[in-house]
């Protein structure tokens, strides 16, 4: 089976090569392939006397994620080392954790991976959630590499996909020392999958271990002086996705055309998920005629505008604090598969958090938030429309979700130390053999 997947994997390769280094010369990233397929290049010079952890996390959303983990391991005693696949990641990673050493994931190429692997010498890898190659797991377990998957997640979608070769990925999963699970349910389907039950453990979502603090007037206000925007009801939809922004604006515009008077205030805020869709949102919301400003090139005139867009990387939780309300996108209809992004966001600002149907990478913690009252699943454009009217007609309605939703995260934190405990066994060997 091993062989199968090079084979298989080299094909696929061969097939799409063009296509990356093209991507890579239109985004201005011409080494990003280079050193994906190559490695760093040179030799990375370890720290004496601390262990070296490799933390792979697939992009913005994985880094994000780690944002208490990494600390969490450089208190630990150990160095760490970030690798991101995408670009946007390896940017977010930048940003998140200045300082640190931030790489280009490897290519699943034997080349690729020997490469790497010489030039970062990792003590243990830490997989976040996603993104599971079976080359670097099969080369590592060979040079006798620790090797930990966290807060993993699998949707019922992936795993039917997977188990078209469960004889193979069981092999795969069977090559992490351990893994830990978002949810019981990512749990039983992993050791559906083939993971090993007595080294799977279902603790937690890391996710959750963030900064909580319910958004005041006086956050609000002095956000909105910063960026030179009006004060008003603001509506903040983070992470949209191509064909998402014209529901929102269709639905925006409807609420202001139903009642001028009594929507004479309210303001909406689109933060695309990527930074190659800026462009487009942008001459959406002029082709419509619509009263819009962009934070990347703020205006004396933006006080008068009702429509702004976050066309600015790594801004977007700062900016849920003018949210009364916050959709989270990726999650209706349009021109991406759909899955959802992380609601945890705005939640642990106190906002109340309005989501589409198509959440199946985060089901659990949506239908979590959903119970514990703090969000809302609205199917569609006229749902969201009255979903919108009614939160807005009443405000302490809106304000009791957004409570709800802040303390569902208290609720669930506390997963990265569970997770420094299944990990500390690693690092600590690891430290006695450096000594």
């Amino acid at each position: 089976m091993r062989i199968i997947y090079k084979i298989v994997y080299f094909i696929g390769f061969l097939i799409t090569w063009p296509f990356w280094i093209i991507r890579d010369m239109i985004h201005h990233k011409p080494y990003s392939f280079k050193s994906r397929y190559l490695g760093p290049g040179k030799m990375l010079p370890k720290q004496p006397g601390r262990p070296r952890v490799w933390l792979w996390a697939l992009s913005m959303g994985e880094i994000l994620a780690a944002k208490k983990l990494v600390p969490a391991l450089e208190e630990a005693g150990a160095e760490v080392v970030i690798s991101s696949t995408t670009a946007i990641g390896r940017d977010t990673a930048a940003h998140a954790f200045p300082g640190r050493l931030v790489l280009s994931s490897p290519l699943d190429f034997g080349l690729s991976t020997r490469r790497f692997l010489e030039a970062v010498d990792p003590d243990l890898l830490v997989l976040v959630e996603t993104d599971i190659w079976p080359g670097i797991l099969f080369r590592m377990k060979e040079q006798n590499r620790p090797r930990a998957l966290v807060s993993a997640r699998i949707s019922p979608r992936s795993l039917k996909g997977y188990s078209y070769i469960k004889s193979f990925w069981r092999r795969v999963m069977r090559m992490f020392d351990f893994i830990t699970t978002q949810s019981e349910d990512d749990r039983t389907r992993l050791i559906e999958l083939g993971a090993d039950p007595d080294t799977t453990y279902a603790i937690g979502d890391i996710k959750f271990d963030r900064a909580v603090h319910e958004s005041t007037p006086e956050n609000k206000a002095a956000r909105l002086r910063e960026a030179g925007w009006p004060d008003g009801r603001w509506i903040v939809a983070g992470s949209t996705h191509t064909g998402e922004e014209s529901i929102i604006l269709e639905t925006f515009t409807q609420l202001k055309e139903k009642d001028p008077a009594k929507y004479r205030d309210l303001k909406l805020l689109i933060a695309p998920r990527n930074k190659s869709d800026f462009e487009s949102v942008w001459n959406m919301m002029q082709e419509r005629g619509l009263p819009a400003a962009h934070r990347g090139q703020p205006q004396a005139t933006d006080m008068d505008k009702d429509i702004f867009l976050l066309d600015t990387l790594g801004e977007l939780d700062a900016f849920y604090d003018i949210a009364d309300i916050a959709l989270v996108g990726k999650s209706w209809a349009g021109q991406h598969k759909g899955g959802g992004h992380n609601p945890l966001e705005p939640a642990a600002k106190g906002k109340p958090v309005l989501f589409g149907p198509l959440t199946h990478n985060y089901r659990w913690m949506t239908r979590a938030l959903l119970a514990y009252g703090g969000g809302l699943m609205v199917a569609d454009q006229p749902a969201l429309l009255a979903a919108l009217e009614d939160l807005l007609d009443n405000p302490e309605k809106a304000k009791e979700m957004g409570h709800k939703a802040a303390e569902f995260v208290r609720t669930h934190q506390g997963t990265t130390g569970k997770t420094m405990e299944h990990l500390m066994p690693f690092i600590e060997r690891a430290k006695q053999r450096l000594s």
